[in-house]
């Protein structure tokens, strides 16, 4: 193959010529399989006449040209993965409504003053009906007032995952790390931005540009008018795709995110019940789960020092075997 075929034949993989029947019957005429030196010159005639129907035939059995390319099928499975990544995504934003009768039984007693019933009725709705950032709130106060500070704190941000933007929940939070006697937590400012949105929109948006990504490249063929609209298109869907990646990654550390459910937890050395205690965890303390090892939990907490810990002394603000809706 000459360079001059090579030549044409990128330009129409690329997209920038088109296969034409003039351009096929010049690609023939090349005869790639027979060296230059051998081709038979042809007559001013044959060059200014088309051929007929039988050497047409005769040139394409000798000479067959196939093109194949692989992006249609390809963009298409992508394309099917994106729609069935978004709407995945779009059913697990989908929460089943909160039981008026328990809900409302829940906030008598709560207005009563018995905050360990109505802890108890917001419960039993978690339980039945999953996570849901109203309910959530409402837990965290009763147990807040009824003096479990973990409990609560841990139940708070799990209503804050829910719901970044509330006030009332991080309002109501504050106050119980106030109580709780724990230090401000230190957050960056890339941390603040990937915090703007739940991790569940985040994944919801990069689904969304990967599928926009997906269909604009197949578009460019079919529809070339548009090709400078869908390069613009194609630029902001990258771009809202690093961001959203970004984002969960940045937010990955919430996934082992853990909070000491009881008035102190003593950190050991060792998995055992019988460890030399390192150091002491206050109620509400947020520490990164590392591993469980038996009834003991390895985690670090903020000044960077590792310990074993009851794993009943500790919950997972995302809890390992459900997913907060929306989180």
């Amino acid at each position: 193959m000459n360079s001059i075929t090579r030549m044409i034949l990128r330009r129409v993989a690329s997209g920038n010529v088109k296969l034409t029947p003039r351009l096929l019957q010049v690609l023939k005429e090349l005869d790639l399989d027979q060296p230059a030196v051998s081709r038979p010159k042809k007559s001013a005639r044959s060059a200014a006449t088309p051929p007929d129907q039988g050497d047409r035939k005769k040139t394409a059995g000798e000479n067959p040209l196939t093109f194949v390319s692989p992006l249609p099928g390809r963009w298409i499975r992508r394309t099917e993965c994106g729609v069935g990544i978004a709407l995945l995504l779009a059913a697990s934003l989908v929460q089943a409504a909160i039981d008026p009768g328990t809900f409302a039984a829940a906030n008598n007693a709560f207005a009563q003053g018995k905050y360990a019933e109505a802890a108890q009725g917001f419960e039993s709705i978690i339980a039945r009906q999953g996570y849901s950032a109203p309910v959530l709130f409402n837990l965290a106060n009763a147990q807040q007032r009824a003096g479990n500070l973990g409990p609560a704190i841990l139940n708070y941000e799990r209503a804050a995952l829910l719901s970044p933007h509330d006030p009332g929940i991080n309002a109501n939070l504050k106050v119980a790390r106030q109580k709780a006697g724990l230090q401000p937590e230190r957050v960056s400012p890339l941390q603040t931005a990937a915090q703007a949105l739940t991790m569940n929109l985040w994944s919801g948006l990069g689904a969304e540009a990967l599928l926009l990504l997906a269909v604009a490249l197949p578009l460019k063929w079919l529809w070339p008018q548009a090709r400078r609209a869908l390069n613009f298109g194609s630029v902001a869907a990258a771009f809202a795709l690093a961001m959203a990646v970004s984002a969960l990654v940045i937010r990955s550390s919430d996934l082992r995110r853990a909070v000491v459910t009881v008035p102190e937890a003593v950190a050991g050395v060792s998995p055992v019940t019988t460890a030399q205690p390192m150091f002491k965890l206050r109620a509400g303390e947020a520490v990164t789960w590392q591993q469980t090892h038996g009834a003991f939990t390895l985690v670090w907490n903020h000044a960077g020092q590792a310990g074993w810990v009851k794993t009943g002394e500790l919950a997972r603000v995302i809890p390992a075997t459900a997913t907060l809706p929306g989180s």
